[in-house]
C-alpha cells in the first residue's frame, strides 16, 4: 500500500493491471487453490450437518446482518463515508480463509477435517453467495451487474478451481507433487495476492477518495470491535448448541468469525473490476484479516488447554458411569433368590 501511495501510476497504468492483476494473478491464485484441495480427506466431515449448517449460517447471514446494521448506522450519522460503509458490508459477506482456519484449528486441538471441509465448502459457496448478499444489503448502491459479474467469476474463479481439482485427480502422482510443493504454492499465492492489492490501491490513489483519516481510523477500530463481538457471541451459541463437543466448538469459533483475504480480494476485484473505489472497498478486509490472525494466535494455546481439560473431564465422567453400572450389575447378580432366603 505504501509503494502504491508513492507512485500509483506504475501499478495503475504501466503494469497493465487489467491483465496482470485482474486476470493472470487471480487465475493463478484460484488454480493453485483448486490444485491444493484434498477432496477425499474432507468428505467424512460432511456428515455433521447440524454443526456445518450453524457455522455457514452464522458466518454468511448472522455476521453480515449485524455489520450491515452497524455500518449503515455509522454512515447515517456521518461517522464513516459511504465507501467505507460499503467496504465493511462487503467484508462481512465473504467466506473464511482455508489455511488460517486449518492451522489455528490444529493449534487449538480442534477437528482438522471439519475445519478443512467448512473452509472448502464456504469458499466455493462464497463465489455465488457473496455477490448476492452484497446486492441484498446495498440494493442499487451495490453497483453489481450480475450477468457480467458471474461471467467474470466463472472465468477467473470457478474455471481455474475446477481445472486445479481436475489436474490433481487426473495427473499421476499429483497428490505427492502437491504435498511436496505446498509451501512453494503458498508463496506464489501470497505474492500474487500482494500484487493484486498493490495494483488495486494504485488505482485507488489515482482516483482519490472522500474518506477522511479519522473516518478510516474509526472504521479500523470498529472492525476489531466487531470481530471480537462476533467471536464472543459465536462462543456463547456454540456452548449452548454443542456443549459437549469442545473440538467442534474451537473450529466453530474460528469458522464463524474469520474472513478470507487470499480469495476475498480477488473475488472483490472480479465483482468491482474497473471501479475507482475498489481499494477502499477492500480496506476493511485488510483490517479484519490481520486482526483475526493476531487474536487467533493469542487464543490458540488457551483453547488447546480448554479442549484437553474438557476431553479429560468427559472421559472421567464416562469411566465413572461405567464403574457405577458395573457395581449395579454385580449387586444384582449377588442378590439372593427367594429359595435361598427361605431355605
Amino acid at each position: 500500500i505504501l509503494l502504491a501511495r508513492i507512485y500509483p501510476r506504475l501499478g495503475a497504468e504501466f503494469l497493465f493491471p487489467e491483465v496482470t492483476a485482474h486476470w493472470i494473478a487471480v487465475i493463478v491464485i484460484f488454480f493453485l487453490s483448486g490444485f491444493g484441495l484434498r477432496i477425499e480427506e474432507i468428505t467424512s466431515a460432511a456428515s455433521n450437518r447440524k454443526f456445518n449448517a450453524f457455522v455457514i449460517f452464522y458466518s454468511f447471514i448472522g455476521q453480515s446482518f449485524v455489520v450491515n446494521f452497524v455500518s449503515k448506522f455509522f454512515y447515517t450519522n456521518e461517522i464513516v463515508s459511504q465507501d467505507l460503509m460499503k467496504g465493511m458490508i462487503i467484508c462481512s459477506c465473504l467466506s473464511m480463509p482455508t489455511n488460517m482456519m486449518v492451522v489455528l484449528s490444529i493449534s487449538s486441538n480442534g477437528e482438522e477435517a471439519v475445519a478443512l471441509f467448512l473452509a472448502t465448502i464456504m469458499n466455493l459457496m462464497g463465489v455465488f453467495v457473496t455477490p448476492l448478499l452484497i446486492f441484498v444489503y446495498l440494493q442499487e448502491a451495490a453497483e453489481i451487474d450480475f450477468v457480467n459479474t458471474y461471467k467474470t467469476i466463472s472465468l477467473r474463479v470457478l474455471l481455474p478451481v475446477i481445472m486445479g481439482i481436475g489436474f490433481r485427480k487426473k495427473i499421476v502422482n499429483a497428490d505427492v507433487f502437491a504435498d511436496e510443493h505446498k509451501k512453494s504454492f503458498m508463496k506464489i499465492r501470497e505474492r500474487s495476492l500482494v500484487y493484486v492489492v498493490y495494483a488495486t490501491f494504485c488505482k485507488t490513489f489515482i482516483a482519490k477518495t472522500d474518506s477522511t483519516r479519522s473516518q478510516i481510523l474509526i472504521m479500523a477500530i470498529s472492525q476489531v470491535i466487531l470481530l471480537v463481538a462476533s467471536m464472543c457471541i459465536a462462543w456463547i451459541l456454540l456452548f449452548i448448541f454443542f456443549n459437549r463437543e469442545p473440538r467442534l466448538r474451537v473450529v466453530g469459533l474460528f469458522g464463524c468469525s474469520m474472513k478470507t483475504a487470499a480469495l476475498g480480494i480477488p473475488l472483490i476485484s472480479a465483482i468491482y473490476e474497473d471501479h475507482p473505489k475498489l481499494g477502499i472497498y477492500t480496506l476493511p478486509l485488510l483490517v479484519w484479516y490481520p486482526s483475526q490472525l493476531i487474536i487467533g494466535t493469542i487464543l490458540a494455546p488457551r483453547l488447546s488447554n480448554f479442549v484437553d481439560y474438557k476431553l479429560n473431564k468427559y472421559e472421567l465422567e464416562r469411566l465413572n458411569q461405567n464403574q457405577c453400572m458395573d457395581v449395579k450389575i454385580c449387586c444384582l447378580m449377588q442378590e439372593p433368590s427367594e429359595e435361598e432366603v427361605n431355605g
